[in-house]
């Protein structure tokens, strides 16, 4: 009996610590989306991660009503407050336009999901 209430409590607490990040109320429901970042070309490879994480940095630092116009999200029955970051990270992709030229670009991926108004049809 113990381990029952115990294993039920844990399960309840769990789900109030989930339930912050993917509460539905009413006719709402959740989409993701994915949004990608680019540097300008640069000359080392250092530079275009450190732009990168510069970009970065800035979007991960948004409010929601802010991140709505940076990640481009559709406004159609959008919640602006919803909007939330999973992940990001930076990459960088190298191009040679002349032999023995090399320039690097910064790419950055944000992973969010945000909260739309169902249609009530």
């Amino acid at each position: 009996m113990k381990k029952l209430l115990a294993s039920s409590l844990l399960i309840f607490f769990s789900a109030l610590s989930v339930a912050d990040h993917f509460v539905t109320l009413g006719n709402y429901r959740f989409q993701t989306g994915t949004s990608t970042f680019r540097t300008d070309y640069v000359e080392h490879k250092k530079s275009a991660y450190q732009e990168g994480y510069t970009i970065m940095a800035d979007i991960n630092s948004q409010k929601s009503f802010d991140l709505s116009r940076s990640l481009r999200v559709p406004p159609s029955r959008l919640d602006v407050r919803s909007i939330k970051i999973d992940n990001s990270y930076v990459m960088v992709r190298e191009l040679s336009r002349v032999p023995g030229q090399i320039e690097y670009q910064g790419i950055v991926i944000v992973n969010y999901h945000y909260r739309v108004r169902e249609s009530r049809n």
